[in-house]
């Protein structure tokens, strides 16, 4: 749904963690989103001492304990399950690189939210994660969505100063559309000199270079065949963005010493490809600002976040430097500097309301408690263990909250169908495949020797929760 007011102003910069102020935007009221997020690299990142961007700093490495939260994957999980699906599969050999797509998908999923039918995202990724991004996005913007991987050449005429490999000298932007209806301009660059020897060898009478056309006008007689040089716009832009002027060289002036600074020249490739004047450019990662400088400068709106407390005084400068300020005042002034979220006007839909989620076994498209809750209820009703080995460590930080039936066996996330596993059983015995009656007689719990742990008792006692919730909060269709 297109809501043709958007719940924020231009120029506006949201100084806290993205994921709220995007939650906080109207759906259907961004153009394009140009964004230089994380990329997992590992390692922390600082600015240049003594630059104008003195004191940024951020880290890049991602733990699932510390960095992923409960009702991200709560969420996750239950509206977007090839999302879930694919996060839980990279999460076996990966954990951190599946808190970092964690991270992502929940942002990219309100990002996709927030875009127009006509929209686009340019997501920034090296070759740390890419593969992984491509994945995570195709299941949230849909394969059919994909328009280009974007090979950016980071440097120019750099040479070869990788020992083990062939040195890395290109990023990847990830290019897809909300919809088939996506605005895009074709881009042209100048014809080069080798191209116009090769294939404009002809003169006319007056001078004009041209080539003679094939293909359907190929049954065309005389001038009719005729493709003129000066009428041509250019040569069409492709994937490949290695031509000098996209790098920024270490003794660029439009340097403020940001760790991870791209060059305007790239952005403003992307808002002319994606956007027209009067547009509406987001970019959630602002970090130095780029994005938001490239978009005044080329005429469109613009709205940036970043949890960095300094990047007002970059932006300030940076369009300093190269756009006058607007109405003769100046860009201090024209900038809206936002500590809080904006509010949602609109209907308040979902992130994804064509995924809605699954009607429960009680009738209604909710979960009565999140993942955390529910493993705190069944840890202080029968005890901090294991229901499959009995490790009995007192700290909830080293069990899972687990299916009793798996999900692929039609398993619920119902407080009823779960159970407390640690975390050797939950991952390296039970996987996705195995019931919780699976995991104990690998134990060596049979009905010989029965597990302490009642299954059935633990069952009805969660029913009876779930039947209390209901009734507390008006739910139909509850179950006897």
């Amino acid at each position: 749904m297109q809501h043709p007011n958007p719940n924020f102003q231009n120029r506006s910069l949201y100084q806290m963690d993205n994921l709220a102020v995007l939650r906080g935007i109207n759906s259907g009221t961004i153009d394009l989103i140009a964004t230089d997020p994380p990329f997992n690299k590992g390692r922390d990142f600082h600015a240049t001492p003594a630059s104008l961007a003195a004191g940024a700093s951020f880290q890049d490495r991602w733990s699932w304990k510390d960095d992923v939260q409960t009702e991200w994957v709560d969420a996750i999980e239950d509206g977007w399950p090839e999302t879930h699906a694919l996060i839980e599969a990279v999460r076996l050999t990966d954990e951190s690189m599946a808190a970092y797509l964690c991270f992502m998908g929940v942002r990219l999923m309100e990002m996709r939210r927030v875009l127009k039918d006509t929209g686009s995202i340019y997501l920034h990724c090296d070759p740390t994660a890419n593969a992984y991004l491509r994945l995570l996005m195709d299941t949230i913007f849909g394969k059919g969505s994909f328009r280009n991987d974007i090979v950016w050449r980071k440097y120019a005429g750099r040479k070869n100063n990788a020992t083990r490999k062939f040195s890395t000298q290109q990023e990847t932007i990830l290019f897809y559309v909300k919809t088939e209806d996506a605005l895009f301009n074709i881009l042209y660059e100048p014809i080069s000199d080798k191209e116009i020897q090769k294939k404009y060898k002809m003169k006319d009478e007056e001078g004009r270079l041209y080539r003679e056309a094939w293909g359907r006008r190929y049954q065309l007689t005389g001038e009719n065949r005729r493709i003129y040089l000066d009428e041509q716009p250019g040569a069409a832009i492709g994937s490949l963005w290695a031509e000098d002027g996209l790098q920024l060289n270490t003794s660029s002036a439009e340097r403020v010493g940001y760790p991870t600074q791209k060059p305007l020249a790239l952005y403003e490739r992307i808002i002319r490809a994606s956007s027209n004047e009067g547009d509406v450019v987001f970019d959630p990662f602002a970090g130095c600002a780029t994005t938001c400088v490239a978009a005044e400068r080329l005429g469109r709106q613009w709205i940036g976040a970043d949890y960095w407390g300094e990047v007002m005084p970059i932006v300030v400068s940076r369009l300093d430097a190269s756009v006058p300020a607007p109405l003769g005042g100046s860009w201090s002034g024209a900038i809206n500097l936002q500590t809080t979220p904006p509010t949602r006007t609109d209907a308040g839909d979902n992130a994804a309301p064509e995924q809605a989620l699954p009607m429960s076994t009680f009738g209604f498209r909710r979960r009565r408690w999140n993942d955390k809750v529910m493993l705190q209820m069944l840890t202080q009703q029968f005890g901090i263990r294991c229901w499959a080995c009995l490790f009995n460590y007192p700290d909830t930080d080293y069990y899972d909250l687990d299916h009793v039936r798996p999900k692929n066996d039609g398993g619920e996330n119902d407080l009823s169908n779960r159970s407390v596993l640690c975390t050797p059983c939950n991952r390296k015995v039970k996987r996705a495949s195995l019931s919780l009656t699976g995991v104990r007689e690998f134990r060596g719990f049979t009905h010989r020797n029965p597990h302490p742990v009642d299954v059935r008792a633990a069952v009805r006692w969660s029913r009876e929760q779930e039947r209390l919730f209901d009734l507390k909060h008006g739910v139909q269709g509850i179950l006897s």
